[in-house]
């Protein structure tokens, strides 16, 4: 492995001594620099008394027999805002991962720690070093996520320890699970408000609440909203876990679906007069190969893609797919262009174009609610699951359009099914 041509200067906390000394000859080895501690306060005396310079970095365990490497952490942002760092340990509890990274912590190494992976996180790191640390939006959105999805899995771990998962219990349980997830959305979030207002409303001389029509309605359908919600769950979990049975399909079979999609969606599209346009297929391998699928969940990614291509792009557009065959795979794009309402004038931010496909993030908050859109997220994390369970994957691009006399951009969401015979 070539060496870095700069010198690096390293910080080592670890007080492991058989492993300091391996990550020492090992980063040495590399030509750089390496300062070895076994507690905190001493390695916070070094810091403070030496100028760390621009291409240094710190490496540290979380387990150290004078404090938390977390409160250590904290410690050096205090005096060093920029200096990347890097924590190794055998840690895997998700909270303490978190909480770590919180503190603008760059890299986090679950040991055993692979030498090359090592040098190459470290490369990285200084490579991409901004003169002053900014806590980028995407780790702010993706710890936001990470919290969000911890809630979920801890709820749904403590009912399965107890036996008790059931759907009451589910519709019950889950307000105080993720309250502070969920509450902002739709479904849950209007539900908590109803309660609040039916615990101030006139009671029978039993004691019962007298509940207006109106309330009774608007309960009954967010109730029903919140019930498509963990249906969503319950859909990401099946592909997680490996709940979905794989069938094989021809191409053919896949575009079919697609327009099964397209006609079932026919009054969504009316909504904001929008059209659908399928670019011309070629034939070619569509016949002579099989992907890997399963015909209900992607009869939802389908609809996923296209519910969001409508709820997007602008009243009287026309959404297209295109197609494209090739030895390896197969190749299908949606793209739409940008409602005047998200103010997009170039596209998605690129920091947001993988963020998009993490659950709970969202560009806008509940649009266009006759959509019938969950709103909360977790619909395109659905459809990167869904197609990476089946070997295939999807990504997003912006695209300018330059038929008018304007360029106008659009949104690309291009999916590669791979042909069984090569699937991974």
């Amino acid at each position: 492995m070539k060496k870095l041509q700069t010198l690096t200067k390293v910080l080592l906390l670890e007080d492991d001594p058989t492993i300091s000394l391996l990550y020492s000859g090992l980063l040495q080895k590399q030509g750089m620099e390496v300062t070895s501690f076994a507690e905190i306060k001493t390695a916070l005396e070094y810091i403070e008394a030496n100028q760390f310079l621009s291409e240094s970095v710190i490496l540290t365990d979380l387990q150290l027999p004078d404090g938390n490497g977390l409160e250590f952490v904290r410690e050096i942002r205090k005096i060093n805002k920029s200096i990347p760092i890097i924590v190794i340990t055998s840690t895997e509890d998700p909270k303490s991962i978190i909480e770590v990274m919180k503190e603008h912590v760059q890299e986090y190494i679950i040991k055993p720690v692979i030498p090359a992976e090592l040098i190459s996180r470290i490369k990285y790191q200084l490579s991409n070093k901004d003169k002053e640390y900014q806590y980028s939006e995407y780790e702010r959105e993706k710890i936001i996520s990470l919290e969000k999805l911890l809630d979920w899995y801890s709820y749904k771990n403590h009912s399965l320890k107890k036996g008790d998962l059931n759907t009451q219990d589910m519709h019950k349980n889950l307000f105080y699970g993720l309250r502070t997830s969920l509450a902002q959305g739709a479904g849950f979030g209007i539900l908590t408000q109803i309660i609040d207002i039916i615990k101030v409303m006139p009671k029978a001389p039993n004691g019962n609440f007298i509940l207006d029509k109106d309330i009774l309605d608007l309960l009954e359908e967010n109730a029903n909203y919140s019930k498509k919600v963990l249906n969503r769950f319950t859909e990401i979990e099946d592909v997680i876990f490996d709940r979905v049975p794989p069938q094989l399909a021809t191409p053919n079979q896949v575009i079919k679906e697609l327009l099964d999609v397209k006609a079932e969606m026919s009054n969504l599209f009316s909504l904001k007069d929008q059209s659908f346009s399928m670019g011309e297929i070629d034939p070619k391998y569509l016949d002579e190969n099989t992907v890997v699928w399963n015909q209900k969940y992607f009869h939802s990614v389908f609809y996923e893609l296209l519910l969001n291509a409508m709820r997007f792009s602008a009243s009287s557009s026309r959404i297209y797919t295109m197609f494209q065959s090739s030895k390896e795979g197969f190749r299908i794009s949606f793209v739409n262009s940008f409602s005047d309402d998200f103010q997009m004038k170039d596209g998605i931010p690129n920091e947001y174009l993988e963020l998009i496909f993490e659950p709970f993030f969202r560009l806008n908050k509940n649009i266009y609610e006759k959509h019938g859109s969950l709103d909360y997220g977790i619909g395109l994390s659905f459809v990167r699951q869904t197609l990476q369970k089946f070997g295939g994957f999807i990504s997003a691009f912006n695209i300018i359009d330059h038929r008018n006399n304007t360029k106008e951009p659009k949104i690309e969401f291009r999916i590669f099914l791979p042909y069984s015979s090569s699937a991974k």
